[in-house]
């Protein structure tokens, strides 16, 4: 990318984390209750005129927003509301957690949709993708809210193959198999969706791919079909899923909150549902925003990979 291109593609980010942050702030404050009576609970009125001030519950608007907003750029985040902890403290436990479930549950995604849509490209019409088509139909119609539970159901309580909810989950640099091993049903989860899309995507767009005159050109040359496929089509045949695999990043973070949910995982997702049920507006601020940051740096990344995956889009962009 030129010069020109990167700055405004940093002005044009720095502009959207501001307008996520004013309407994340603006939209949680003007929800019922307040910080306040919720830290002091039964406590008197001297409490919450303390507390109130300490939050800037008194001042106007603006200032709340920005005494809010330099809390968010220092790290420190602020203070929960119940019970009265470092925001810091509780992201750094429950931040990992949902970032290997979205990563792992891609990863899942990835290895069992590319092949099936090879595949069903090289054969069309055919029995398998007939059936590989159907299939992915039917996962589509189930959301994740479902099957979790249906997976816990037969995998936990009539197959105990794996661990049920709130079992011991080891960090992954700690014990891998262990943590791989609890975290595989969670992931799955979110998976099941994902593979039903990139399958149809990636397999559409293979097969457009394999008309082309390059493709011919590697047939004639006597390449071999899975050559062909891997060497030559997969590359650009990947555009679409990865520009839905972007747009997708908010349906996984839904997932995320319902597989913790289900399977008992202490994520974000947990995290922000608690804090939502105990009205501790300052964490639902916080999470709302990361994951609002998350989203425009996964489309960020996305568009990047265009210009590596394809040198038309790295030409076009720098004229």
């Amino acid at each position: 990318m030129s010069k020109l291109v990167v700055v405004r593609r940093v002005l044009e980010i720095i502009v959207t984390l501001v307008l996520v942050t004013l309407v994340t702030f603006f939209f949680t404050s003007k929800l019922p209750g307040n910080e306040a009576a919720v830290i002091c609970g039964p406590a008197g009125p001297a409490c919450l005129a303390k507390e109130g001030a300490l939050l800037y519950l008194n001042h106007p608007f603006f200032p709340r927003y920005l005494h809010w907003l330099g809390n968010l750029f220092s790290g420190t985040f602020g203070l929960s509301a119940a019970p009265t902890e470092p925001i810091a403290t509780l992201l750094k436990q429950s931040y990992p957690i949902t970032l290997e479930l979205v990563i792992f549950s891609q990863l899942i995604a990835i290895v069992v949709a590319v092949p099936l849509a090879m595949y069903s490209a090289v054969r069309p019409n055919k029995v398998f993708d007939r059936m590989s088509t159907a299939a992915t139909f039917a996962t589509l119609s189930l959301p994740a809210f479902i099957v979790g539970p249906l997976l816990r159901y037969f995998f936990t309580v009539k197959l105990p193959w794996f661990p049920g909810a709130g079992s011991t989950m080891p960090s992954i640099g700690v014990n891998p198999a262990q943590n791989l091993y609890v975290m595989f049903l969670p992931s799955l989860t979110i998976a099941v969706g994902s593979i039903a899309v990139y399958q149809r995507l990636l397999r559409a767009d293979m097969i457009a791919t394999l008309e082309e005159d390059f493709i011919v050109m590697a047939r004639a040359k006597g390449l071999t079909t899975w050559r062909i496929l891997f060497r030559h089509a997969l590359r650009p045949s990947t555009f679409t899923v990865m520009t839905v695999g972007g747009v997708q990043i908010g349906s996984l973070i839904v997932g995320a909150i319902i597989g913790e949910q289900v399977f008992g995982l202490t994520g974000l997702g947990y995290q922000l549902v608690l804090a939502v049920t105990k009205a501790d507006l300052p964490t639902v601020q916080i999470i709302t925003v990361i994951v609002a940051v998350a989203y425009i740096l996964m489309n960020l990344i996305i568009d990047f990979l265009y210009t590596v995956i394809d040198p038309r889009v790295r030409r076009a962009r720098t004229t």
